[in-house]
């Protein structure tokens, strides 16, 4: 995606509430603005509580397709600590 459509996007919609029947980036994103930075790990296991019927690596595995699909567009930011990637939303 070339620069100039990547600034048209601004922020991602972030849902009122965490809902099951949702699509995976909508649960994705909600997790993400409520722990606000996060590994992937730390978005997987908040999942997880959210839906234990779901194993870890699901979670994980859909957490890693929906942001790097996030990041492509410049909705979120990716900082490394400790050796780890984080993750937050921008302007949100």
């Amino acid at each position: 995606m070339s620069n100039s459509n990547q600034t048209s996007f601004s922020a991602c919609n972030v849902p009122d509430q965490y809902n099951k029947v949702t699509c995976t980036q909508d649960k994705i994103i909600y997790t993400l603005s409520h722990l606000k930075y996060a590994t992937v790990a730390d978005i997987a296991l908040k999942l997880r509580e959210y839906e234990p019927a779901v194993n870890t690596f699901t979670h994980e595995k859909n957490t890693i397709e929906v942001l790097n699909y996030l990041f492509d567009r410049g909705l979120v930011k990716i900082t490394k600590q400790n050796g780890e990637l984080n993750y937050n939303l921008v302007n949100v």
